[in-house]
């Protein structure tokens, strides 16, 4: 059972010391191996970084089977001749298998400089050296790097984007160029009529109060010896454009120049009318100006005039700049819809084909002064016209008004909706397909997993989970991307985590988003239900464990020791306060518990229905502070913290007891209400005695037949009700939950037309909560990557050091394969069954070893690529476990057949 935390069986030292010392057998040569993708905090030559200890990682490209790196050698110089030396950091050999979050340690970085760096490994004594060169170059590390104030027009203009202009001019030429650029509301820079970069909607959400983002640019190619730039800034998540930003200018006879925020004063109304993130854009085409991109100032025609400002030092959001180390926001996918229908005269409904986040760009062609508007939703009415009505109070439109004269192209840049409907209105004609290009904008974050069996009813609610997942990764993990909401909720966050990990690369997103919850804490160890702080409860519901497992998980699937080191005060502090609210060990409030079951387990007219009448809350709010206590614990281990173990150990012990004494009911042989959202907690949380664990998996399943195979959970028992079944012997009845296509369960939603997660397990399409874009029931993703393809990260091994294959064989699947993109490289994993046989494929990556579950009735029947296994000095056997035999097996590519 992968209970609190996964049973682990260790392997002998022995063993352990052969595969790290390279002694063990291997079949591989060393010009075979070759060190490749370099990351410095898991980006590749990242720009612009603050970190005062970098992580390094790198990964290896190996055909051959067993590889292993005994020892590594950082080396990092400001110059790429001093390198082979190592001028600012040598970390000497270090005999370590380790590959990835090696911490920097040499003296302190400074800021603009930039770094290079490589790896040299060796795997027993032969030595592999990386023909690859990296680099990083270092933000401003310090806030008096910083020259300028922040600028803005607070008097005048409200709720207007606001352009601000610079022409500035070189008589000798440019070495170096960057533009340091945050803004309290989204921006976008333009050097000499050109975008500069690709991100949009920046800078990442954050609290504007504690810490605001920068982004870093190279622009150096948009130079010439005449410039102008323009930075367009919208009110953003802040209300009020505000910008504070710096250029600077290196020569090539190593003179330099800055051209600070409070040296950017003309500012001036533009083309866009209105924007804002909820509402959408207006957009005024007759607007534009072109002479914007000359570099003179002759076309401003006094100063200030109607037209033209001086742009005052405005009050400061009050948080300290820091740079913006996740993933940018980008155009993601673009694609024309697949269909339109003429709903009324005049009036065009577009179907994107799916339910997503993003926008619509649009070819027009039309009179001067003609507007086009286009309204985004998720349903439709009876009558084929757009339904808003649970977008409550976000207009979610946006109007083109076009300048005539030909053919004309626009998209928005300062907002964006959720949707697969658009209503277009103001065109004179049927447009045509390819007049629209449908736009997914979310976090460019890596794709990590894939999944795909024999059940294409599974590949579909997969599909559903990533599609929802990838909707809601707006520089934070929202909770939908289309009504007036769109906020980090941490509840919701507790039950996501793993499944998102799965689906999405989110070592940077969640290293930034675990600052976005700290920033919430007050001095009483208080965090929010939502980070930033928007709405929700003040102290958060105790269910919001996911402040701890951001940086348990990040430790666990790419270990990121750092993460903990960095927010273990913090992480303390909350736990803490949740214990200064029990009494008798019992947590005392609760407000969301295992939110929105079924409807008719839901409270009827209070907290929209969504609050569980048979699952109490404190139960809840007691079982996590258990999980919490144990995850600090943990945590502490890692970081040495021997007594802060002895602490919070003591904690979960007392709190373990507390939690049996209350909800513990003898007569019944179940927790709480005995229902499907107390026993599968429970089990989860390893809360249930040895002698007790048959009655209450017994009660489980008893209820889950008493609901035909239905759930009756909501957001957070779902993930645990299918893994605890899976885990104490009813894999079948948790494929059976999975697989429904009846209300309610993932295939009712499907079989609704849904492309995306609903809110509730109801159709819903009115006001209140009822988005269709929602990933908090979407933990069933994770269940088919931990059980169906069996990829598991071992917590005693962090970061794929090493790893489990374990696949659970379900009786109603025939096949099925994934992949998983870890820290060392590609994991996959495929299966299937052919008559009495199962062929079990395998791929580890090189510098790391798995624990493979080869599924067996015989284990001497098992056979690897025809070659016996049993007895093959290549294949460790560990041991027979629950009708599998366990071998320990290095790096390379496996194909296991054995009597099934």
């Amino acid at each position: 059972m992968t209970r609190l935390f996964p049973r682990v069986h260790l392997l002998p030292l022995l063993i352990t010391f052969l595969l790290v010392t390279g002694a063990a057998t291997a079949t591989y040569s060393q010009s075979a191996v070759r060190i490749t993708n370099l990351r410095c905090n898991n980006a590749t030559n990242p720009l612009g970084i603050d970190a005062p200890a970098p992580q390094f990682s790198w990964e290896y490209v190996s055909a051959a089977r067993n590889f292993r790196q005994s020892a590594y050698q950082v080396l990092v110089s400001d110059s790429r001749e001093q390198l082979d030396n190592g001028n600012v950091w040598n970390s000497g050999k270090i005999s370590s298998a380790q590959s990835s979050g090696v911490v920097y340690k040499g003296p302190a970085l400074k800021s603009r400089q930039n770094y290079f760096w490589k790896v040299k490994t060796w795997t027993g004594d032969k030595e592999i050296s990386s023909h690859e060169t990296a680099n990083f170059e270092m933000g401003l590390l310090q806030q008096s790097d910083w020259g300028g104030d922040w600028m803005g027009f607070p008097s005048g203009w409200i709720g207007r984007v606001h352009y601000f202009r610079r022409v500035f001019s070189f008589g000798k030429e440019v070495a170096k160029a960057r533009a340091y650029v945050a803004a309290a509301g989204y921006y976008e820079l333009e050097v000499n009529g050109k975008k500069v970069g690709d991100y949009v909607l920046d800078p990442a959400t954050s609290d504007f109060s504690k810490r605001v983002y920068y982004s870093t640019y190279d622009i150096r190619d948009f130079i010439k010896k005449e410039n102008v730039m323009v930075i367009g800034v919208a009110p953003g998540w802040y209300g009020m454009p505000k910008m504070k930003m710096q250029l600077e200018f290196t020569f090539t006879d190593g003179t330099q120049e800055i051209i600070p925020s409070t040296g950017i004063r003309n500012v001036t109304l533009g083309p866009v009318i209105s924007s804002g993130i909820l509402d959408g854009e207006v957009y005024d085409a007759r607007e534009e100006k072109p002479e914007w991109a000359l570099p003179t100032d002759t076309i401003i025609k006094g100063l200030p005039s109607q037209h033209w400002g001086v742009a005052p030092v405005v009050e400061a959001p009050g948080g300290f700049m820091a740079a913006q180390q996740l993933e940018p926001i980008r155009v993601m996918e673009s694609f024309h819809p697949i269909a339109i229908n003429e709903v009324k005269p005049g009036v065009f409904v577009i179907d994107a084909g799916q339910n997503m986040a993003g926008w619509l760009h649009i070819k027009v062609n039309g009179a001067r002064g003609q507007k086009v508007t286009m309204k985004f939703s998720e349903t439709l009415y009876d009558n084929g016209t757009v339904n808003q009505e649970n977008l409550r109070t976000a207009w979610a439109t946006d109007t083109y008004i076009m300048k005539g004269g030909g053919a004309e192209e626009w998209e928005p840049r300062f907002t964006y909706h959720g949707f697969r409907y658009i209503q277009v209105e103001g065109l004179t004609a049927k447009p045509a397909l390819a007049d629209f290009t449908v736009k997914k904008v979310r976090s460019s974050v890596e794709e990590a997993g894939s999944f795909t069996c024999s059940n294409d009813l599974l590949n579909q609610i997969n599909q559903m989970v990533k599609r929802t997942e990838a909707s809601n990764m707006h520089s934070i993990p929202t909770d939908c991307p289309q009504r007036d909401e769109r906020m980090g909720w941490l509840n919701d966050l507790t039950v996501r985590i793993e499944e998102a990990m799965y689906n999405f690369n989110l070592h940077r997103f969640y290293a930034k988003f675990i600052e976005d919850v700290a920033d919430t804490q007050n001095e009483n160890g208080e965090i929010t239900d939502t980070a930033p702080y928007k709405v929700g409860g003040k102290p958060a519901d105790p269910v919001s464990a996911s402040f701890l497992l951001l940086a348990y998980k990040s430790y666990e699937y790419y270990g990121n020791t750092e993460i903990i080191v960095k927010n273990y005060p913090k992480m303390k502090a909350w736990v803490d306060y949740i214990a200064t609210r029990t009494k008798n060990g019992i947590v005392d409030y609760s407000y969301y518990g295992d939110w929105s079951p079924p409807a008719e387990f839901g409270q009827k007219g209070y907290g929209y229905g969504a609050i569980s009448v048979n699952t109490p809350g404190d139960l809840m709010s007691t079982g996590y502070l258990y999980y919490c206590a144990n995850l600090l614990a943990r945590m502490a281990a890692v970081t040495g913290k021997d007594a802060d173990k002895a602490t919070y150990d003591a904690l979960a012990a007392t709190t373990l007891k507390a939690f049996n004494d209350k909800f513990w009911d003898e007569k019944a042989g179940g927790y709480g209400s005995n229902n499907q959202s107390c026993n599968s907690f429970a089990l989860f949380l390893g809360v249930v005695s040895k002698e007790r664990i048959p009655r209450v998996v017994d009660n489980l399943v008893k209820n889950v037949e008493k609901y035909n195979y239905h759930l009756t959970t909501g957001n957070l028992c779902t993930k645990y009700l299918l893994e605890a079944l899976t885990e104490y012997g009813h894999a079948d009845v948790a494929y059976k939950i999975a697989t429904q296509q009846t209300y309610p369960s993932w295939g009712y939603m499907l079989s609704k037309g849904a492309t995306t997660l609903w809110e509730r397990w109801e159709y819903e399409t009115g006001g209140s909560m009822n988005s269709h874009n929602h990933p908090m029931m979407g933990s069933v993703g994770s269940w088919m990557y931990k059980y169906i393809l069996g990829i598991l990260p071992d917590i005693e091994h962090p970061g794929f050091e090493q790893f489990i294959i374990r696949p659970y064989i379900l009786q109603d699947l025939q096949f099925a394969s994934g992949e998983y993109k870890s820290v060392k490289g590609l994991v996959k994993s495929a299966w299937k069954k052919s008559g009495s046989s199962l062929e079990l494929n395998i791929s580890v990556p090189a510098n790391t070893t798995a624990t493979v579950f080869i599924p067996t009735k015989d284990a001497g029947s098992i056979r690897e690529n025809k070659t016996k296994v049993k007895g093959n000095k290549n294949f460790r056997f560990l041991r027979m476990e629950e009708g599998a035999a366990v071998y320990e097996i290095g790096s390379g590519d496996y194909s296991f057949t054995s009597k099934w």
